[in-house]
């Protein structure tokens, strides 16, 4: 998905620090799939390649729902493509590393359940190695379309504190989803 969106080096795992982290074993736990499945809204939304995110750039999808099944994350997404709104379902496989999914768009993308904070937001960051270059997307998902400034903040500067400029940081939270 895009959790999304989301192999590189330890270096650029350990870039983005979890405030509340998960392991694996979480997802896996009926209750954690019962917090983390459900509506969401995507409210922030960042990438080392402003292109990804743009106005029908490939990651620019707004979440709608996601549901965890046996540990796959599953991500229903709106879009736009030839200045149509469409409808995009993704499924991120699980990996034997805790938090980490693979998933098979726009290239290969290795994606990371980063941090979350239950029934308020989740965030995501994802390496997308396509064309002999990998790029990283971050996602900032909120349970509401509005989170706290604190919360926008903390993944603005995790973002900013891995190199990336501010111009690579969207707020879309006030945006038409499609």
């Amino acid at each position: 998905m895009k959790f999304l969106l989301l192999s590189m080096g330890v270096a650029l795992v350990c870039g983005f620090q979890p405030e509340y982290s998960r392991s694996q074993e979480d997802l896996s736990d009926e209750k954690e799939q019962k917090w983390l499945s459900g509506h969401w809204h995507l409210v922030e939304l960042a990438s080392s390649d402003t292109s990804l995110i743009g106005v029908e750039g490939p990651f620019r999808n707004f979440i709608q729902n996601i549901t965890v099944e046996n540990g796959n994350l599953n991500g229903l997404f709106l879009t736009r493509k030839n200045g149509r709104c469409i409808q995009l379902s993704l499924i991120a496989l699980k990996t034997k590393e805790a938090c980490h999914f693979k998933l098979n768009y726009h290239g290969i993308n290795d994606i990371y359940y980063e941090s979350s904070k239950t029934n308020e937001y989740a965030r995501f960051i994802l390496y997308n190695h396509h064309n002999g270059k990998v790029n990283v997307v971050a996602n900032l998902f909120g349970r509401t379309p509005n989170l706290s400034d604190e919360i926008k903040k903390k993944f603005e500067e995790d973002f900013l504190s891995r190199g990336y400029r501010k111009e690579n940081i969207l707020d879309v939270s006030e945006l038409d989803h499609c």
